[in-house]
């Protein structure tokens, strides 16, 4: 049986990210707080991965050159709504200089997180259709959260993080599919992320072993599921076809 290329590529990928996290684990204890660790963490990982797309010519490929398809922006409705209920909800939000520190990590997440998986996934199955490259990343990305049963935090907890990263890595897909570029979908995640960990206080905050925080996961993530998937059966099933717009029906529909 014959592989795709981009299967070995996303498997080392993955492999390379999961030893890189258990490596720079071991720097944890001389850090002096989680903040700081994952600022290094997520930092260092945002650096490494663009110095090696610049070094490799592969920019324009991953999407970093281009500019941004604003069109796109109602695609991520579930991702904004989301963010709304969040601050709706009960808010513990850190001083001003945890916040700015949360804020360079859920960027440096936001790049590294893009740049893999809607940037160099996307142009190592660039040969396939729309809907496979979707789903490949949408699923890549949630197994790649996965990594999370190798730590401290509750399996319950880890599983349903899967089910939502795969459901929101749907949706971004969906929108990167339209776009030229992933500079949307790098505001978009960062935007998410430091509105989730800037509301719980902290970025442990999150992954509380609970009831509660398993279905503030699983739930969101089986609606958004509901979403991504209509926007995948509108996607076109082979490479030729352009992929239609959110914004604008297709002719078959203006009947």
């Amino acid at each position: 049986m014959r592989f795709h290329p981009g299967i070995l590529k996303l498997a080392t990928l993955l492999l390379l990210t999961t030893v890189y996290a258990q490596a720079i684990g071991s720097i944890a204890g001389r850090v002096d707080s989680e903040t700081g660790y994952y600022l290094v963490n997520k930092g260092l990982l945002a650096v490494l991965l663009l110095l090696w797309v610049l070094a490799t010519g592969g920019a324009r490929a991953a999407g970093l050159k281009g500019g941004i398809e604003w069109r796109t922006l109602p695609v991520y409705w579930p991702i904004f709504a989301l963010m709304v209920l969040i601050l709706l909800g009960p808010l513990t939000p850190p001083g001003l200089t945890m916040l700015l520190a949360l804020g360079l990590i859920a960027i440096s997440v936001g790049f590294a997180e893009e740049l893999m998986f809607r940037g160099m996934l996307f142009d190592w199955f660039r040969d396939l259709s729309p809907r496979a490259r979707v789903l490949i990343s949408a699923f890549a990305f949630g197994g790649a959260h996965l990594a999370g049963l190798l730590s401290s935090f509750a399996t319950a907890v880890i599983l349903a993080q899967s089910v939502f990263a795969s459901a929101v890595g749907a949706v971004f897909a969906c929108a990167r599919v339209r776009d030229r570029s992933i500079w949307l979908p790098i505001i978009v995640h960062s935007v998410f992320d430091f509105v989730a960990i800037a509301a719980a206080g902290s970025i442990g905050g999150n992954f509380d072993d609970s009831r509660q925080t398993v279905l503030r996961l699983l739930i969101p993530g089986l609606m958004i599921w509901v979403w991504a998937g209509w926007l995948i059966w509108r996607l076109p099933r082979d490479v030729s076809r352009p992929a239609v717009a959110v914004t604008e029906p297709a002719k078959a529909d203006a009947g």
